[in-house]
């Protein structure tokens, strides 16, 4: 277990690869201290620190059981250590490369764009009109959408593939392969992004299934949104929807 003094050694040694050399304010929680970046003061004084101005410098989470330190942005200590109990909570939801771009994607635990998502749904509401919004399809939106997710390509250099988008995007919405799909399968399914092989619309069921529907073909791309983000992301060979053993 890390303590107070080993935790503030730790977060110094993280805070002096900025320059100049800033101190460090420790802020405990649970599962370990964020180490917020603030300017040097000239004098000191007693009592607990004083909360950190907004100078944006990013902050640092020291794990209190390993010492491991993670790096966060520039947020109030509380929501880091919010995030990083979320993040916490998650591990183990996604392989650790897919996690990667996730991340830098701008994806953490607990992202929810309920706002952005109920606003994009009264924008194109005669686009959609007559697809019924399943909770699998919002709860996939509220949490990833936004988000640009790169592919794995084949030589393994991330880029190199089909980038995704999740919606709600600066872009419009195309529910036509939708409507084709819903009227073949019997199966509704409501758009959720889209992908740039075809292009290609990313639609789910009310089950949770993905499917992409490209100009070639319908294909399934995961049972639920984390397995079909894996897929994505890493790439590979997909199921046709017509191989699929449908209900009767």
């Amino acid at each position: 277990m890390i303590d107070h003094e080993q935790a503030l050694t730790i977060a110094r040694q993280w805070a002096g690869v900025h320059e100049p050399v800033l101190d460090v304010t420790l802020f405990e929680f649970d599962l370990g201290y964020v180490a917020c970046l603030v300017e040097p003061v000239a004098t000191t004084t007693d009592g607990p620190p004083a909360p950190p101005p907004s100078t944006g410098y990013p902050r640092a989470v020291v794990d209190r059981e390993t010492g491991e330190v993670s790096q966060w942005p520039s947020l109030p200590w509380q929501v880091v250590a919010e995030r990083y109990a979320l993040r916490r909570g998650a591990e183990g939801r996604f392989p650790p490369d897919v996690r990667a771009v996730l991340e830098q994607a701008g994806w953490f635990p607990g992202r929810d764009l309920s706002a952005s998502v109920d606003h994009w749904m009264r924008r194109f509401a005669a686009e959609v009109a007559g697809l019924e919004c399943f909770p699998t399809a919002r709860a996939t939106m509220v949490e990833f959408g936004g988000l640009q997710l790169p592919q794995f390509g084949r030589s393994g250099r991330l880029g190199g593939g089909f980038t995704s988008y999740i919606h709600p995007t600066r872009g419009g919405v195309t529910t036509e392969g939708a409507r084709e799909f819903i009227e073949e399968f019997d199966n509704p399914v409501y758009p959720i992004g889209n992908n740039e092989d075809g292009p290609s619309e990313l639609v789910v069921d009310a089950q949770g299934r993905v499917f992409m529907l490209h100009w070639a073909d319908d294909f399934f791309v995961g049972p639920d949104i984390d397995s079909a983000i894996v897929k994505l992301i890493r790439g590979g060979p997909m199921t046709e929807a017509s191989d699929l053993d449908w209900p009767k």
